[in-house]
């Protein structure tokens, strides 16, 4: 009977040992995994907030991350738990997503506060590159709006500071050798929309002899500017 006994006692220690060691390369293939999840996150998050120092104070207003996020933050630095890790990952990647909409809304909103639709300003430009006097403008400012569009998806850096910089300065260029009635309006029609009142008689015959009058449309609404027309 002791014989017995013991056998059994053995068998359910070796048993529970053996659970353990199921248990516990389980918990390691987890930690594992949860490790190279959070390497991911937090590139991701660290190239965002270099991006999102280029527009502090301008055009990027910042993400709060989820309160519990540092709830769990604390209890995983306490206490080495898979299923807290878990937690951390979940809510570390549903920041990442939150920031990377914002800092791509954001820095979209800025360069179209600068350049407009960019691929639309590219049509025109290209139509006005015949026009006399914006040759030599008109090709560089297609460029660098090219440059800007190829930029514009990741997150922006040094070079699409610069990239945004020199569009604006060939835009402004460009506009300021246009005749000043036409200037208004294209100026206006790049950023946000140009009222109807703006595209007179002497604006239209000027863009129908350029052969730009069909880079325009007509669309229901106000201008963003809130002027009317």
């Amino acid at each position: 009977m002791t014989d017995a006994t013991t056998w059994i006692r053995e068998t359910h220690r070796a048993v529970e040992q053996a659970s353990d060691a199921v248990r516990l390369e389980t918990d390691l293939d987890a930690l594992g995994r949860f490790n190279d999840e959070l390497d991911e996150a937090l590139r991701d998050l660290t190239a965002l907030d270099q991006a999102a120092a280029i527009g502090r104070g301008d055009w990027w207003k910042g993400v709060e991350p989820a309160p519990e996020l540092w709830t769990h933050v604390r209890s995983a630095r306490r206490e080495l738990d898979a299923r807290q890790l878990g937690s951390v990952i979940r809510l570390l990647n549903r920041l990442r997503i939150q920031a990377q909409e914002a800092v791509k809304d954001g820095w979209g909103r800025h360069v179209a506060s600068h350049t407009g639709n960019a691929l639309e300003l590219r049509d025109l430009v290209r139509a006005l590159s015949g026009v006399e006097g914006l040759g030599d403008v008109a090709p560089r400012l297609d460029a660098a709006l090219g440059d800007l569009a190829r930029l514009q998806r990741k997150p922006p850096d040094a070079d699409s500071v610069r990239v945004l910089a020199e569009a604006t300065e060939l835009l402004a260029l460009l506009e300021q050798r246009l005749p000043a009635a036409v200037k208004g309006f294209v100026s206006a029609a790049t950023r946000g929309g140009a009222a109807l009142d703006l595209l007179d008689d002497d604006v239209r015959s000027w863009l129908v002899d350029n052969n730009a009058l069909h880079n325009f449309r007509v669309v229901p609404g106000r201008p963003q500017d809130g002027n009317s027309g």
